[in-house]
């Protein structure tokens, strides 16, 4: 299936964290096709850095949940106490049941499982900015 940006999510600004260089390279350009302007980081201090300092810089977080220096949970909950707003979609080549209880009770949008994660990716990201575009329906 090939996805396309809709209206509301045509431009829309997304910080994707993962300590993969390639990974980070291949999914930037996969989300730039999509019609999103796509940040990437491959260390997540760094990229927690970048979001305190223009947190109304980006209108959505991914992130890779094992990391060096700092875990996908730890950087969500640094990015939603600095902005309880922002969708934040974790991703993980390995996700246990209480992996998924600990993003549900975070507040994370949605948790993708790898590594079918570029082209999921972009679906979860057109349900997100589509349901919260569309009036009375939470994101």
């Amino acid at each position: 299936m090939k996805l396309k940006a809709i209206g509301s999510t045509r431009g829309k600004r997304v910080l994707y964290v993962d300590d993969d260089e390639a990974l980070v390279l291949l999914t930037i350009r996969k989300l730039t096709r999509l019609g999103y302007i796509a940040t990437g980081e491959t260390d997540p201090v760094a990229a927690l850095a970048r979001f305190r300092d223009s947190p109304r810089e980006f209108d959505a977080v991914v992130t890779d949940l094992s990391m060096p220096r700092m875990t996908g949970f730890d950087l969500s909950r640094e990015i939603l106490a600095i902005r309880s707003d922002i969708p934040v979609v974790l991703t993980s080549g390995f996700v246990r049941p209480e992996d998924q209880d600990k993003a549900h009770r975070i507040g994370l949008r949605a948790l993708i499982v790898k590594p079918n994660s570029v082209d999921d990716l972009g679906v979860e990201l057109d349900r997100l900015f589509t349901s919260a575009s569309t009036p009375g329906k939470p994101a």
